[in-house]
């Protein structure tokens, strides 16, 4: 017998297949996320420029050198407070690990940490009329849509500070909600968040969409709130002061300069569209907060968000987004990457959550008719996205050696300058010089480069390994003329392995 089956039950389970398989392939996407991040931990070479600086400086700074006086040779710039170098260094002192596996390490928790967030995060903004299993899978949507996000996936196998600096925002943004009659809830916030500033000084936006939703909540926890973090972060600023001479500040604010860059804007756009599918969602999500925020005054926004938990939530992360994409020109300098991005993506990801509700509830229940633009963005668009990530070419190559080099730079009795810095420590050199850094000082007149290029020319260097050589971006961002001319004349022998390019004396 043939049992007949209306086209409205076909359409309902086509809609549940199309976002089972969208679900599924965000999961693999994790999975490979943090298979990669493992794969990292475990490769003993550079898998981005900043690495090998940012572990010298943790050396520098647990060994109580850091923020040293800037010289001609050695030249070192810390471009970032120490928080992420503290971390890394009291967890391989105490594990007895390798600095460099242990900083990817810090980044791959703090990424899966951060993830975790998110979905706590847009579990709060989604309506609490809503039923308990459609805010679930939504907030877990949105907490796994970031896996599909190229930046996420290359910054989270990284020793670098972003993705803790996250984790720490984004933990203040969930102790947020209820912490205004909570007086230790609402310390703890403050403490992530000053915690998050002292791991990235650019990490203003969190603590200031706090300070914006409980001003127009509560009021006294806003300004508990600012004297909480304005008493620790100076508190801390003059402990770093006083133990630095002064050298803190003077790096982190001074020497951390770049050129503008107008070409980094195509950085943005080309976030805009590997992301559209979640962005589109998002967006959705956006208009739905706005309409349940909106209200005739102030007075009556303020009567709202005090009295409903997750129109605070919403209010909480429409104002973190706004900030975060208000601060996006920041990218347009030299030396600028995408994960100046990362927590834009963080913020607009809590906004899936809230953006697939109609579609999750439309599978739970069939109830609700989701436009057609969200059922194709959630069955075509970001199974598409997933499926590209899932089955592409990891960001990094992991399965170059660079050991003949580094037994090269164990074997030179002069310092060895190198883009890729790690090789300098595998290879028991200590980073004297880091090119970028010096480029953008040297432009701005803070560094003498015409002296260091007399260094070049008097021999004093073992060789020097560039990315590239002259004419070719990086080298000539890295490379003023100025120190270009001096390696072409003292070191004009050229040897290449893999992407290096090793400049030898005659």
């Amino acid at each position: 017998m043939i049992v007949a089956t209306s086209r409205g039950d076909l359409r309902l389970w086509a809609l549940r297949i199309g976002v089972a398989v969208a679900v599924v392939l965000l999961a693999l996407d994790l999975v490979r996320l943090i298979g990669t991040g493992l794969r990292a931990v475990q490769y003993a070479y550079d898998l981005d420029y900043g690495e090998g600086i940012v572990w010298q400086q943790m050396i520098n700074i647990v060994a109580g050198a850091g923020y040293a006086p800037l010289g001609l040779f050695p030249a070192i710039v810390y471009h970032y407070p120490p928080v992420y170098h503290l971390v890394v260094g009291a967890v391989a002192q105490a594990f007895g690990s390798d600095a460099l596996a242990t900083g990817r390490m810090v980044s791959l928790l703090s990424t899966l940490a951060s993830i975790g967030l998110v979905g706590r995060l847009a579990f709060a903004t989604i309506p609490a009329e809503e039923p308990g299993r459609v805010r679930l899978l939504a907030a877990t949507i949105a907490g796994g849509c970031l896996a599909l996000s190229p930046p996420i996936l290359h910054w989270s196998s990284l020793m670098r500070v972003d993705m803790l600096a996250g984790a720490f925002s984004l933990a203040g943004l969930a102790l947020t909600p209820g912490a205004a009659n909570r007086p230790l809830r609402l310390a703890l916030a403050a403490l992530c968040f000053v915690l998050a500033i002292y791991t990235k000084q650019t990490s203003i936006a969190a603590p200031a969409a706090a300070f914006v939703a409980l001003w127009l909540a509560r009021p006294r926890a806003a300004w508990m709130l600012l004297g909480w973090c304005a008493a620790l972060g100076l508190g801390i600023l003059a402990v770093l002061s006083v133990m630095t001479h002064g050298g803190f500040l003077r790096h982190t604010l001074l020497y951390n300069l770049n050129r503008p860059d107008l070409s980094r804007a195509q950085i943005v756009a080309f976030a805009i569209l590997v992301h559209i599918g979640i962005l589109t969602i998002a967006a959705l999500g956006v208009v739905a907060v706005c309409r349940t925020l909106r209200s005739p005054t102030v007075a009556a926004l303020r009567g709202k968000v005090a009295t409903d938990p997750g129109a605070f939530a919403a209010l909480l992360m429409l104002a973190f987004l706004l900030l975060k994409t208000a601060m996006l020109p920041t990218i347009l300098k030299s030396g600028s990457n995408d994960n100046y991005l990362i927590e834009w993506l963080y913020a607009a990801a809590a906004f899936v959550g809230i953006g697939v509700v109609p579609l999750v509830e439309a599978v739970f229940t069939g109830s609700r008719r989701p436009s057609l633009l969200l059922v194709a963005m959630m069955t075509v668009g970001v199974p598409i996205q997933a499926y590209h990530i899932l089955v592409g070419r990891n960001p990094s190559d992991m399965t170059l050696s660079y050991a003949p080099v580094v037994e090269r730079i164990a074997r030179s009795t002069r310092p060895v300058v190198s883009d890729d810095m790690v090789l300098l420590i595998r290879g028991g050199q200590a980073v004297r010089w880091e090119p970028a850094i010096a480029a953008e000082l040297g432009h701005a007149g803070v560094y003498d480069e015409a002296g260091f290029a007399r260094l070049v020319r008097a021999g004093k260097f073992g060789f020097f390994a560039t990315v590239g050589d002259r004419g070719d971006r990086l080298y000539d961002e890295r490379y003023n003329p100025v120190v270009a001319d001096a390696i072409d004349a003292a070191y004009p022998r050229r040897e290449r392995y893999h992407d290096l390019v090793l400049h030898l004396p005659r």
